[in-house]
């Protein structure tokens, strides 16, 4: 009996996704997003000291993720 495959995202949507994000934002807007992100993470863990590498990782994939999901539904109402 043959495994039943995981569906995946087209790669050409996720593509057009990326495209739409970069017309709603820029670069630069998207850092100052991550940084300010990763500041209230370290502000929450009272910034000790060795974990700014994981606040900056773990802000710059919420970000992203925000950013895709409304990307995602601008594509849906478009």
């Amino acid at each position: 009996m043959m495994a039943a495959k995981k569906p995946r995202k087209k790669e050409g949507s996720v593509r057009a996704v990326e495209e739409l994000i970069e017309t709603l934002i820029t670069p630069e807007d998207r850092l100052e997003m991550i940084s300010e992100a990763a500041y209230y993470r370290a502000e929450q863990r009272g910034f000790n000291p060795g974990e700014a590498d994981q606040d900056w990782l773990e802000a710059e994939r919420l970000i992203d993720s925000m950013l895709m999901n409304e990307a995602e539904k601008a594509t849906e109402n478009a």
